[in-house]
């Protein structure tokens, strides 16, 4: 009895042995649903804010010129209300994408707050240098504030400041480029998107551009009145024009960008340092405060921008500099994904 139960055995031990072992596990996935819901709210909740600024703009615009005693700027009330405005469209369209679970929304909001961090880490040392001569600020005013007042002013200045520019877009950009939340919005939005025909570092660089032409088409009305050239300011209709060629420009920039077309990105890299030169050529012979006083800005706030410590001295200039750096070093780092038009790869998501 042994020996026949010990002879099966032993003629099916090779074969165990040299079975193939089982492939690994794969890594659980993990669905972060809840979390798109949250930062979907919390998009949302910022975007209603910014809504809220719409009529404050107004009220503040009306406060300030009654207290000095000058006409009411409406139109600088109407672009800021606009563009208040059309961000908080922006945050809310993507809050509910966001609950939604849709793969655009996780990318632009991805986008998006690459964007707000690099903003951040731009402004938020601006805003030390403001803060470092507030004093001399609020004096210039002829405000006179108790300095704990002015600590305060100060402390409370700096901290929401980093919580706003720095702390809230490292999160939304950690949880939004999480594997686990692209998987879910996968699953959950089967469909192809848009979003996901261009790479994620040059899609920011369309929301970037197409910002920028917001921009210009809402300060063209009253603002586009001149144009910086070498040196010179460009007046009148010519000026509206060159603002209008601009947004040609940008125009085109941002479908080349969008279509990874080398050729866009070599046109716009050239044109807007072409642009930037002649702007900083201008500036530094003219200043800005004489461009904010021949492109019509109330008076009242052309002084306090002529007394404002990042106009004295070379602050701006470098400061300038240091962003025009950190652009065109980002423009170098998406040069990858662009490709001549014969042989360009369709585009892919990140």
């Amino acid at each position: 009895m042994r020996i026949s139960l010990g002879i099966p055995i032993l003629a099916f031990m090779p074969v165990a042995m040299d079975a193939p072992l089982p492939p690994p596990l794969a890594p659980a996935f993990k669905d972060r649903y809840a979390g798109l819901v949250v930062f979907g709210v919390f998009a949302i909740l910022i975007g209603s804010a910014c809504a809220l600024f719409v009529p404050l703009i107004f009220f503040g615009q009306v406060m300030t010129a009654r207290r000095a005693g000058t006409e009411l700027d409406v139109f600088s009330a109407i672009v800021a209300a606009a563009i208040y405005g059309l961000l908080a469209a922006t945050l809310i369209t993507l809050g509910i994408g966001s609950i939604r679970a849709r793969r655009w929304a996780r990318a632009l909001l991805l986008c998006l707050g690459g964007i707000g961090l690099a903003i951040g880490l731009l402004t938020v040392p601006v805003v030390f240098v403001a803060m470092n001569s507030l004093d001399e600020t609020m004096r210039a005013q002829h405000q006179i504030v108790p300095p704990a007042s002015l600590a305060l002013i100060k402390a409370i200045t700096l901290v929401s400041s980093v919580v706003i520019y720095i702390v809230m877009p490292l999160v939304t950009v950690l949880f939004y480029r999480g594997a686990n939340v692209k998987r879910t919005c996968e699953i959950r939005d089967p469909v192809e998107r848009w979003t996901d025909r261009c790479p994620l570092p040059v899609l920011a660089l369309c929301m970037l551009k197409a910002w920028s032409l917001v921009i210009v088409a809402f300060i063209l009305p009253t603002y586009g009145r001149v144009y910086p050239v070498f040196g010179t300011l460009v007046e009148g209709w010519p000026a509206r024009l060159l603002w209008i060629g601009v947004m040609a420009f940008l125009a085109y920039a941002i479908r080349g960008f969008y279509r990874l077309e080398l050729r866009a990105w070599w046109v716009y890299t050239v044109g807007s340092l072409v642009l930037g030169l002649s702007g900083l050529v201008t500036f530094q012979r003219l200043g800005l405060v004489e461009m904010y006083r021949r492109m019509g800005m109330p008076e009242q706030q052309v002084e306090l921008a002529a007394k404002s410590p990042l106009l004295q001295g070379n602050t701006l200039l470098w400061l300038s500099l240091g962003s025009v750096a950190v652009w065109y070093a980002y423009l170098l780092f998406v040069r990858r994904f662009f490709r001549p038009a014969t042989g360009r790869p369709a585009a892919a998501g990140g």
